[in-house]
């Protein structure tokens, strides 16, 4: 085989499929998706939001041959969630929902694909031949229904009631669409990888023998790997079944007790009383709708007090966003081959908790929404799928670089000068492609909060609220709040990420 013959080979059956990998991709092919955000995040945490907002319009600009925009590659999703999150902290909120509305479109359209598109097919080959980065994003199930929360609150804070609460009636449809699409989105995976294993059965078998939880957490190399599962596992605990968000049927729950439909209400916070039975808020709710509704209390919640002031109106709602979610970094795993692999990392909350006062009396907020839980609960259910595609991609890659010194090594008839700097060329460009690579898809929603935190009290007589954000060394950052006089009801939205950077929105209810 001529040298002219190898490149020939490596142009047209390398360079395209590895090239699809690129173009879907954007750039976290090479440099990954958490370490791009380094600054836009840095940024955010220190209050600088002009900053962090820069950064993700940067990387929303419009696209061109030279620059590299994420619009129209598989990271664009993800910039548009930040985007939207983003925006929505500012108090941006016509922005916040056109961000919202065209993430919403792109899952759509990956949703309603029903069989694997062209796209989807050169995606899989990229991703075989560069990473998991090749592969569109698809919003994780937190994702998805944090989406749809924000949208709601964001349609309040424009001022246009009806669109609020058409939109938080849909909540518990959302709730129940994430969790059929997801079972098919991993039987869709499945059935992907297996084909991949089909197509390379060598390989295939060596990721069987390699490619499980138990044998690479076995491994005295992967110490580092084996510890971070074991905190995910336990944070994951902390999640709440079938990919359920506390937040979204909250405010479902909300919508139906504030349309007097209190047997829908029920059903709703049944739901969160059943996924967090120690939660006192929560048994709260549960018992004041079952009142309500004219329902028999159960015995184990006879010694609950229901709530002793209306909750359908007059009555204001105060949602705390507390500290920065759980995101994806790069690590590595060994089975004995190097490969990048996306671990969860968690940060601790800024604050301890929430306290308001109205009316001379104080009110302390309880968990509504732990999203680090949610989050690690699906990762640890996708981990075993994850696990072998990397393994398995990683074995390819692999293959196909020592398939190609051996080709050239088996050429008798070629000149020995020139079979040494073939080999010599695509030894050392294997090695740096494979190395360049060897990326971990950290992809994910950052501005997002840790946990969601909630307590409520009557709309106060002079519509003063003080609010105070306490600090785990005792001191705390206070706010103090006055309602406009049109709005009957409300909900203080505070979106605290760090110390240095809280922001309080007033969103009005003006119906009743």
């Amino acid at each position: 085989m001529t040298i002219r013959r190898l490149i020939a080979l490596f142009s047209h059956r390398v360079l395209p499929a590895a090239a699809a990998g690129f173009i879907l991709a954007g750039c976290s092919s090479v440099v990954n998706a958490h370490k791009q955000k380094e600054d836009m995040m840095a940024d955010y945490l220190n209050g600088d939001n002009a900053g962090a907002l820069d950064e993700i319009e940067y990387k929303l600009r419009e696209p061109a041959w030279y620059n590299t925009s994420v619009v129209g590659t598989g990271d664009e999703l993800m910039w548009r969630l930040e985007a939207g999150s983003m925006n929505f902290h500012l108090g941006n909120f016509e922005e916040c929902l056109e961000q919202l509305r065209i993430a919403e479109d792109m899952i759509n359209d990956y949703d309603e694909r029903a069989e694997v598109s062209a796209r989807d097919l050169g995606a899989e080959t990229g991703a075989a031949l560069t990473n998991l980065n090749a592969l569109p994003y698809r919003g994780y199930c937190r994702d998805r229904i944090a989406l749809a929360v924000y949208k709601a609150l964001a349609y309040l804070g424009t001022g246009n009631e009806e669109a609020f609460h058409a939109q938080i009636r849909r909540l518990r449809n959302e709730q129940k669409k994430v969790q059929d699409d997801y079972s098919r989105f991993f039987e869709q995976e499945k059935a992907r990888l297996d084909e991949e294993k089909a197509k390379n059965p060598e390989e295939a078998k060596k990721a069987d023998a390699l490619g499980s939880i138990e044998k690479l957490t076995g491994s005295p190399d992967n110490a580092a790997f084996k510890n971070n599962m074991a905190k995910v596992k336990k944070v994951a605990n902390k999640g709440y079944g079938n990919f359920l968000n506390p937040v979204a049927i909250f405010l479902s729950g909300l919508g139906s007790v504030r349309d007097g439909e209190y047997d829908n209400a029920r059903i709703d916070f049944q739901h969160l009383s059943e996924a967090m039975p120690n939660n006192p808020l929560f048994r709260q709710y549960y018992v004041t709708v079952l009142n309500k509704a004219g329902r028999e209390i159960p015995e184990s919640l006879a010694d609950v007090k229901p709530f002793d002031f209306p909750l359908d109106r007059d009555c204001v709602f105060v949602v705390f966003g507390n500290g920065r979610t759980a995101a994806l970094e790069e690590s590595a795993i060994y089975f004995p081959v190097m490969a990048a692999w996306p671990v969860c990392a968690f940060y601790d909350a800024p604050f301890q908790g929430l306290e308001a006062e109205a009316d001379g009396k104080k009110y302390s907020s309880m968990i509504l929404a732990d999203m680090d839980g949610i989050l690690a609960q699906e990762f640890e259910e996708r981990m075993p799928a994850m696990i072998m595609r990397i393994v398995l991609n990683t074995l390819i890659k692999e293959a196909a670089y020592y398939a190609g010194i051996a080709v050239i090594a088996a050429q008798k008839d070629m000149d020995p000068a020139v079979q040494a700097a073939a080999l010599a060329t695509v030894a050392i460009g294997g090695a740096a492609y494979r190395a360049a690579m060897n990326t971990a898809d950290t992809r994910g929603w950052e501005i997002l909060p840790k946990e969601f935190q909630l307590t409520q009290f009557p709309m106060p007589a002079d519509r003063k609220v003080d609010l105070k954000l306490n600090l785990n060394g005792g001191m705390a950052v206070s706010k103090s709040l006055q309602l406009p006089e049109d709005c009957k009801s409300a909900i203080i939205f505070v979106d605290a990420p760090s110390v240095q950077n809280v922001a309080f929105h007033v969103l009005p209810i003006k119906s009743k």
